[in-house]
Order: structure tokens, then C-alpha cells, then sequence
């Protein structure tokens, strides 16, 4: 009887766990803010940079944080408490941009729903982009504009999609982008990508039945995976 006796009340409190477990309430909240420079947005690979989110109270370590990765426009989202305060914190090597110190923590109090700024410092911006599409030969360009010396330029590139999502992974593949070495601060990079041997069909490798594609420019600079973008330009091709 004793060891029945036991294991009801074992069940008993695993019960009134699971169901305080339970009762606790999702986030019912948005965080929502962008990566700006001088309130300019900066755009990047999409999901490729993440920030981490943090809850004071709580001891920093591995599992007490939240990833939270940003759009290739700038943007980001993650669930979190109303009325909770919350800490951004960007961390080394991961951005085009100069490396954080102590005082780039954000510190948001009493969050409910303000777009919050992620103020960064490029090494680089694409300044006066533009594109276009005549027939099938996209042609963009942009002017490359040093922010913070003390970076050289790995390549500048011209990335063609189906999507609006579009960068250096995701693009028509082999034809569908072009890329340049050996340029400059201060220069202005023309490039083009001839789609006249891409089919159209469904395939990720081909031109849409829509009649649109999305195009822009990238800048990678030596020893960073991430890379500063333009924003996506939308374009009409001919059949």
C-alpha cells in the first residue's frame, strides 16, 4: 500500500507540474526593429546576420537567449512579453560592419511594439544604385563608398533571382550572376548578367512565367562571410 500510496503522489505532483508548465503565457508581442546606419537600412543576406535577445533577470549564458536573425532589408522580429524589458546585443564578426562594443547594447524598457533601431557603422555602402532589364541583359550599377578605413574589398557582384529574396547563394546559379575583384572606395561598378540562355519554367534555374526577376548589388569585404547589399530591384524581361 505504501509504495502505491508513493507513486499517486508522485503522479499527483508530476500532474500539477506539467499543468503550471502549461498555464505559462506564449509571447503575445512583436519585437520588431531594423539595422540602420544614420538611420539609412542596411540591407544583407537574408537571415544570415543574427542579434541576440535577451531578458534581464535572467543569467546570461548559451541556453538564456534568443537568435534573432534579420531580413535582407534590414528588419527583424521576434515573440516577446509586453510591457518586458529586453536586451539586444550584436556580437563580433557577424556584419559587414565595424565590431560592437559594451555601450551598442540596447537596452528596450517596457517594450510594446516600437520599431526599435539596431545602429550599426559600415565599412562600406552602395551609394546611387540603380538597374534595369533590356530584353534579357540586366545591367546595374552602384558607387562604392568607404565608411570606416581599414577593410579591402574581396569583390562587388550582380545577383539575379526569381524572387524577391535574392543574393549571393540564392540566384539562377551559373549565368545568373556576375562578380568583379580588384575595386576600390570611391569607384562606381557597372556590371551585367545576360539571361538570353536561361529557359522559362518552374525550375530554380530558370526565368519565371511571371515575367519578372529581382536583381542587386553586393559588396563582400576580405575575412567577412556577410555581405552589404542594395536593395532588390524588380525588373521585366522579355521572352
Amino acid at each position: 500500500m505504501k509504495k502505491i500510496y508513493y507513486l499517486l503522489s508522485l503522479l499527483l505532483v508530476v500532474c500539477f507540474t506539467s499543468c503550471e508548465l502549461d498555464n505559462y503565457e506564449a509571447p503575445n508581442i512583436n519585437l520588431v526593429g531594423k539595422v540602420v546606419y544614420n538611420g539609412r537600412s542596411i540591407y544583407v543576406r537574408n537571415n544570415q546576420v543574427t542579434f541576440r535577445l535577451y531578458e534581464p533577470g535572467w543569467e546570461l549564458s548559451s541556453s538564456t537567449y534568443m537568435n534573432v536573425q534579420v531580413a535582407q532589408d534590414g528588419t527583424f522580429s521576434a515573440g516577446v512579453y509586453g510591457g518586458k524589458t529586453y536586451k539586444l546585443i550584436r556580437q563580433n564578426n557577424l556584419g559587414p560592419w565595424v565590431n560592437p562594443t559594451v555601450n551598442d547594447t540596447i537596452t528596450v524598457n517596457n517594450y510594446h511594439g516600437e520599431v526599435i533601431e539596431m545602429p550599426v557603422t559600415p565599412y562600406y555602402l552602395l551609394d546611387d544604385a540603380t538597374a534595369d532589364c533590356n530584353g534579357r541583359l540586366v545591367t546595374a550599377s552602384c558607387k562604392i563608398t568607404e565608411v570606416t578605413p581599414g577593410q579591402s574589398i574581396e569583390k562587388v557582384g550582380l545577383y539575379v533571382g526569381r524572387n524577391i529574396i535574392v543574393d549571393d547563394i540564392r540566384n539562377l546559379g551559373a549565368g545568373g550572376y556576375s562578380e568583379v575583384t580588384g575595386v576600390q572606395a570611391g569607384q562606381t561598378v557597372s556590371l551585367q548578367v545576360d539571361l538570353s540562355g536561361f529557359s522559362i519554367n518552374s525550375t530554380n534555374a530558370s526565368l519565371p512565367q511571371t515575367g519578372f526577376i529581382y536583381a542587386r548589388m553586393g559588396l563582400k569585404i576580405s575575412g567577412i562571410d556577410a555581405m552589404i547589399f542594395t536593395e532588390p530591384f524588380k525588373l521585366a524581361f522579355s521572352e
